[in-house]
């Protein structure tokens, strides 16, 4: 087993004492936790000290170093809490033909849209799903993720999303520099064929309890929204899914106001995420609760939509992270940095919110609160080293 190691003389670490002590809420500039010319100590697990490098303790003295010479900055690692990562085929042409003009529904009519992932990812090979979902993993761990949600829902049919979630098993197995969870989202459209009661019996009575039972995710969402699935039927799945002891989350409010927030927040849900059309009520309701709520600002900006309500959402107190959404329609990227810098442009957000969203709060949407998303001994030792010396570089240098 390697022996522990040190980091010293970072320019900047940023522990989020602050942030984990307010719990992610309300998080100003001294809540970052910044420690000057900054020394951490880890061993394989996790973070065993972490302080200024002149106060380095005598015992960690003869470890291994890395020096960091003042010219790289550490941060938790960053926590991407909702994405779409396996998924096959791409939507390149239905991209390029929506920025020419066409609609969605024209586009949906020749073949393209959500069907054409799911003809696709029903085609596709765990093997090919696989390599697919490493590269992409890869390409998040180089922009600083070092924890990412999958999310299934590309499959619609009980045999493609089960195969969906065991790829997501061997990607955690394949990637032990990085924590990736689960989640089941057979909920995420109603596919042609059965009928909607057919299709919501065949989540509640075959695939919910075989994802539970297998242990194939650790919480189940629904796409619950306006033309997608109704708070009704929502409510059934999320109260099995709980039933079988899966947490849940929401993709809450994105194309209209259904008061999915506030579904969320009554249930429990660990997000409410999207959220563009969420109601003052539904804000009330997540500030109130624990329901972290997760905005995806890569979404509105692909999509040329009005953003969520970011600011209103943080001054009524509620916990705010932000997430890619990485998907093949609605946000072809995992690069977590660039959605901070629009988040910076179009959601107001300060430094120390931007750094909470994609560290402790993103951690708190995966319910992984209590070892990730902050620098301090007993936690994860999942930090990033960034190649800039200011935190606020990760998402000044737009796309990097």
């Amino acid at each position: 087993m390697p022996k522990p190691e040190v980091l010293i003389h970072a320019s900047e670490i940023l522990t989020g004492a602050g942030v984990r002590a307010k719990d992610g809420r309300r998080v100003t500039e001294e809540d970052l936790g910044r420690i000057e010319d900054g020394a951490l100590v880890h061993d394989d697990a996790k973070i065993l000290w972490v302080g200024k490098s002149s106060e380095l303790p005598k015992e960690y003295a003869s470890l291994p170093r890395r020096d960091l010479d003042r010219k790289h900055a550490v941060i938790p690692g960053l926590v991407d809490c909702h994405t779409h990562l396996v998924f096959a085929g791409d939507r390149a042409t239905d991209f390029a033909r929506r920025c020419g003009g066409a609609t969605y529904q024209e586009i949906a009519s020749d073949g393209g849209g959500i069907l054409r992932t799911v003809s696709a990812t029903r085609a596709a090979s765990e093997d090919e799903l696989f390599e697919s979902g490493m590269k992409r993993l890869g390409e998040a761990y180089r922009h600083g993720v070092r924890t990412l949600e999958m999310k299934s829902g590309y499959g619609l049919d009980h045999e493609t999303e089960m195969k969906v979630l065991r790829v997501g098993r061997r990607l955690q197995a394949a990637r032990q520099d990085m924590t990736l969870v689960s989640t089941f989202l057979g909920a995420h459209d109603f596919p042609k064929g059965p009928t909607r009661a057919e299709y919501l019996n065949e989540i509640l009575d075959r695939m919910l309890p075989e994802v539970a039972a297998k242990k194939l995710a650790t919480a189940c969402d629904v796409f619950i929204d306006e033309g997608f699935y109704t708070g009704t039927e929502g409510r059934r799945i999320l109260e099995k899914a709980k039933s079988l002891g899966l947490a849940v989350k929401v993709h809450a409010d994105e194309l209209a106001n259904t008061e999915s927030a506030a579904l969320a927040a009554e249930l429990g849900a660990l997000s409410a995420d999207h959220l563009l059309q969420v109601s003052d009520a539904g804000i009330a309701a997540l500030a109130r609760s624990k329901t972290t709520a997760v905005l995806l600002p890569g979404t509105a900006f692909y999509l040329k939509a009005p953003h969520a309500p970011g600011r209103q959402l943080i001054d009524a107190g509620a916990r705010v992270a932000i997430s890619t959404d990485f998907n093949p329609g609605t946000c072809m990227t995992l690069n977590l940095p660039a959605v901070l810098t629009i988040s910076a442009l179009y959601l107001g957000f300060t430094k120390a919110e931007l750094f909470a969203a994609v560290t402790y709060n993103a951690a708190c949407a995966l319910g992984l609160e209590a070892h990730k998303g902050a620098l301090a001994p007993g936690y994860d030792a999942d930090f990033a080293i960034l190649p800039h010396a200011r935190f606020e570089e990760l998402y000044y240098r737009f796309a990097w």
